[in-house]
C-alpha cells in the first residue's frame, strides 16, 4: 500500500512538474513574440533613418545577449558613430541598451550579462571594452586602450592602458577582473549569428 501511495504520489509530482515547466515556456513563447512585433518597429525606423545614400537594407538579428530568454534585436547601420546596437524589450517599451562606433560587437555572455568588444576605435587608437548587464542597460566595465601613435595596427601598440570601472589598474587586475566578469563562461559570437537583411 505505502508503495502504490509513493508511486501516485511521484507521478503527480511529475505531471506538475511538467506542466509548470510547459507554462514556463509558453510564457517566454509569448513574451517573445510579443518582444518581436515590438521589435519590428525598431527595425523600421533604424532603416528609414541610417539607409541613405546609396544603402537601401539594414543587417539585423535576433538574439537572446542577456540570458533572459527573451531575444533582443541587434542592428547594423554601418557609421563609424553607430556601427551596430542592440535593442531591448523592458515593460512594454523598446530600449536601446548597447552601441559600439567604430567596430563590431564580438562576444557575448549570456550567463554574466556581458558583451565584449574588441578594436573598437580609430585615429591610431584601438580599444577592447566590457560592458556589463546593470539596471536595464550595458555600462562599461573594463577597457584596454591601445595607443599605436604612427604604427600600423599589424604592429605593437605603442602604449595600454587599462581601467576598470573607471580607474586606472595594472594589466594584471584587468586580467583578473576580466577572468572574474566572465567566469569562465566561452562567450559566444556575434559574427556567427544569422544575420538577415531588412
Amino acid at each position: 500500500m505505502k508503495k502504490k501511495s509513493i508511486k501516485v504520489i511521484t507521478v503527480l509530482l511529475a505531471m506538475v512538474m511538467l506542466f509548470v515547466s510547459s507554462s514556463s515556456v509558453s510564457a517566454m513563447s509569448l513574451q517573445n513574440t510579443i518582444a518581436h512585433r515590438a521589435l519590428k518597429q525598431q527595425i523600421i525606423a533604424d532603416k528609414r533613418q541610417y539607409c541613405n545614400f546609396g544603402m537601401t537594407t539594414i543587417k539585423y538579428v535576433y538574439a537572446d545577449i542577456d540570458g533572459d530568454h527573451v531575444a533582443e534585436l541587434i542592428t547594423e547601420p554601418g557609421y563609424g558613430y553607430l556601427t551596430q546596437a542592440i535593442y531591448d524589450y523592458q515593460n512594454g517599451n523598446v530600449r536601446r541598451v548597447a552601441t559600439v562606433g567604430q567596430g563590431d560587437f564580438t562576444k557575448y555572455y549570456p550567463k554574466h550579462k556581458v558583451i565584449y568588444i574588441k578594436n573598437s576605435g580609430h585615429m591610431g587608437v584601438l580599444c577592447d571594452y566590457y560592458y556589463k548587464y546593470v539596471k536595464g542597460t550595458y555600462k562599461m566595465a573594463a577597457r584596454a586602450q591601445k595607443d599605436y601613435g604612427n604604427r600600423s595596427y599589424d604592429e605593437k601598440p605603442v602604449k595600454i592602458t587599462y581601467t576598470v570601472n573607471d580607474k586606472k589598474v595594472t594589466k594584471a587586475e584587468y586580467s583578473a577582473y576580466v577572468k572574474k566578469l566572465t567566469k569562465g563562461e566561452k562567450g559566444k559570437s556575434f559574427s556567427k549569428l544569422k544575420w538577415k537583411r531588412y
